[in-house]
């Protein structure tokens, strides 16, 4: 299972590498979030039981980054967007690996391009007053997942499969497509107000300031160089608090829901240690 996992991170650290050129060709603007970015810091690479890598662009950076990406990306990688994969039906990007399989519970019977990926987010204009951002995040919220409910995904946790019916029966009047030009149009609320602050309107955890965009620095990862938002350290206390704590042995498993994993005849291309780190402290 270790060996498993530590082959699927390589798999995804090769899509990680291939988007970072892509970026550095074209001056756009990234950097890792979440689990990744509190990786880099306390393990300089993935957390040893992670199975996903996160990374961030600004909205404009991201939108540059959909146009170009398609006739860039190598063939072994298929750019995975509402509008690209008919299927899919998340607001943000993905970059799948072709010919391999990372399959979570609600795809088992999607259509959808369902190969190893790298999760890219678009980080949109925050709003200043903190009632706005609540009904920022859940409006932009309920119209995801409308958007959700109106595909083949098939989720297995009862909460979600209920709140995707209701959504999608609330927002009737929309299909799919429909429903995710009206959530992104609410992400995207508030860019000609700037307010200096910036946020991923998937999650509403992950905060950048203009000073991370213009200041970013890198860190290791896996042995090589990316990029993050200068108050690296702020943005994880703020996301998990005791950061550099690890979380007792019964919470280090896997996060995602993930039925099928299989990397096909992909050979992976990077040079990282085809041994799991060791885990900090």
């Amino acid at each position: 299972m270790a060996d498993k996992l530590r082959e699927l991170q390589r798999c995804i650290l090769d899509i990680a590498l291939e988007f970072q050129r892509i970026c550095e060709k074209n001056g756009l603007r990234y950097f890792l979030t979440y689990g990744t970015l509190l990786g880099a810091v306390r393990h300089q690479g993935f957390i040893p039981w992670d199975d996903d890598m996160d990374v961030g662009m600004p909205r404009e950076d991201y939108e540059k980054f959909l146009q170009i990406a398609p006739s860039e990306l190598g063939e072994d990688f298929f750019l995975q967007t509402g509008q690209t994969d008919p299927a899919y039906a998340f607001g943000s990007a993905k970059i799948r690996l072709n010919g391999t399989a990372l399959m979570e519970d609600y795809a088992v019977n999607s259509k959808q391009h369902n190969g190893i990926f790298l999760d890219i987010f678009p980080f949109d204009v925050m709003p200043k007053r903190s009632w706005q951002q609540w009904l920022h995040f859940r409006a932009a919220k309920c119209v995801k997942w409308a958007a959700l409910g109106k595909t083949d995904y098939a989720f297995i946790k009862p909460k979600r499969r209920k709140f995707a019916k209701l959504m999608s029966a609330a927002f009737f009047f929309l299909r799919k497509d429909g429903a995710l030009k009206l959530a992104e149009k609410l992400r995207r609320l508030y860019e000609r107000r700037p307010t200096g602050r910036y946020v991923d309107t998937e999650w509403y955890q992950s905060v950048i300031t203009d000073e991370d965009l213009q200041q970013t620095r890198t860190l290791p990862f896996e042995g090589y160089e990316f990029r993050v938002p200068l108050r690296t350290e702020q943005m994880l206390t703020e996301i998990y608090g005791d950061y550099m704590k690890l979380p007792p042995v019964e919470e280090r498993g896997i996060q995602h829901d993930v039925v099928l994993t299989d990397i096909g005849e992909y050979v992976i291309k990077n040079n990282a240690s085809k041994e799991r780190q060791e885990v900090y402290g």
